[in-house]
């Protein structure tokens, strides 16, 4: 079975090369759409198959396939202009305007400072298709750093920085691998990430940045996970070498993109304030030197951004147009409002009790699906995140969401984690049909 949805996926991958389009045309995005649809279906299968099989699957074999499919999939798209997303044009400019000893966070692409960093053959490959030229970039400053860092390899080159990405999402299925065989589950439950079609177009095709985020999160949580094989109970509050590497790590993920951040309301009580302080403090820190390095500001466009965009929110839109609108409701006290949510719910998992050793997965993975709900766009590739915690929780095997209790009590929350887990799953594939919106020119879509 496995064999049969590699070989038609693989095709599947190379149509999608085939209907890549730089200028973003309405056909494109109906194609890729199309296309992602067969091939999450192929994909749903492989999944069934895998985690079915369990332990019996022989293990070798099975991650050699996983792994070459991963691989195959996603340098097939690295050759292929952008289609669904041009922010990997940003992540290339923010990378020539550092190499000329400028910040980006002090001018927009438009402005008349940077001009001489532009020629007619560089405005006619690169500039013409960034986004948003009159707002300062809005990433952190680690990814700043690595745009800059891939620059300095690889100049002007948005296949460079796509190659990157794909790279580095190759090795989060690696890590993945091991995360899952230290907790006692099968290391090919990593298809459940590898071989979605999600991270595969959105970092293969797209090259977004959120790779990194998502590699640095897993690599945090390996690390969690054997601080607390080592030390047990006593890990929290002990600043121990492998609690310290999960906290930078987990420090760097929020330097690359903020939505790691809300992690730490469910890391607290299992590892105490030590570990939260140290991943804090890493940002502020790197935060603080590259600006004093490089000068410049906070993007204003943080505030427009959270004040304005709206994409893939269907709880915001029912809210905004089912009540804001007709009610003549201010739409930012819509916003505020989801924000006050999502600070509830992570104030109910920073009060939470552990109910088990392992018990901050399931914290996390509960205030990323929060976050998703809640936010006012939630672009697919955001979903990357909900989708490395997925195969830890999908059954059958998969973790107890909410912890371990009395067996009743187990009972009933596996039945509630495992519906949250494959709503999650199936949430990573409807999420795509968001890119319709695109392609039939609509102002606004659920």
């Amino acid at each position: 079975v496995l064999l049969a949805v590699r070989a038609v996926s693989l095709l599947g991958y190379y149509g999608i090369l085939q209907v890549s389009d730089i200028n973003q045309s309405r056909g494109a995005f109906g194609a890729y759409v199309a296309l992602f649809t067969i091939l999450f279906t192929l994909y749903l299968v492989a999944c069934y198959t895998v985690l079915s099989a369990g332990s019996s699957l022989s293990l070798t074999p099975a991650l050699v396939l996983i792994g070459v499919v991963a691989t195959i999939g996603r340098a097939l798209l690295v050759p292929a202009p952008p289609t669904l997303s041009n922010d990997v044009y940003r992540y290339v400019w923010d990378g020539h305007v550092m190499e000329a000893g400028i910040s980006p966070y002090r001018y927009p692409p438009g402005a008349p400072e940077l001009e001489l960093l532009r020629s007619p053959e560089y405005d006619r490959d690169l500039w013409q298709h960034i986004n948003r030229k009159g707002a300062i970039t809005i990433y952190p400053a680690g990814a700043e750093i690595f745009y800059a860092g891939i620059y300095r390899l690889v100049p002007d080159s948005v296949t460079a920085m796509k190659a990157a990405m794909v790279s580095i999402d190759l090795v989060s299925c690696a890590v993945l691998a091991l995360l899952l065989g230290l907790l006692g589950m099968p290391p090919t439950r990593s298809i459940v990430y590898a071989w979605s079609p999600l991270p595969i177009i959105e970092f293969g095709s797209s090259g977004h940045v959120e790779a990194l985020s998502v590699l640095l999160t897993l690599l945090a949580l390996l690390e969690a996970v054997l601080a607390i094989r080592r030390y047990g109970p006593g890990v929290k509050n002990r600043l121990t070498p492998l609690s310290l590497v999960a906290a930078l790590c987990l420090g760097g993920a929020i330097l690359v993109k903020l939505i790691p951040a809300l992690l730490l309301a469910g890391w607290l009580r299992r590892f105490g304030w030590r570990l939260v302080l140290i991943a804090v403090a890493v940002f502020g820190a790197a935060s603080l030197v590259f600006v004093q390095a490089y000068g410049g500001y906070l993007s204003p466009f943080l505030g427009t951004y959270l004040k304005d965009e709206e994409s893939n929110s269907p709880l915001y839109y029912v809210l905004r147009y089912g009540v804001s609108v007709p009610f003549s409701i201010p739409d930012g006290a819509v916003r505020l409002l989801l924000g006050g949510v999502l600070a509830l719910c992570a104030l109910y998992i920073l009060a939470r009790r552990n109910a088990d050793p392992y018990d901050f997965l399931g914290k996390s993975f509960l205030l990323v699906a929060a976050y998703l709900f809640l936010a006012t766009s939630a672009h697919a590739w955001y979903a990357t995140w909900l989708l490395l915690f997925v195969p830890l929780f999908l059954p059958p095997g998969g973790l107890p969401v909410f912890g371990e209790g009395t067996p009743a009590q187990n009972d009933r929350k596996s039945k509630r984690g495992h519906r949250i887990a494959v709503a999650s799953l199936a949430y990573t594939g409807l999420l795509f049909l968001g890119y319709l919106g695109f392609a039939f020119q609509l102002p606004a879509a659920p």
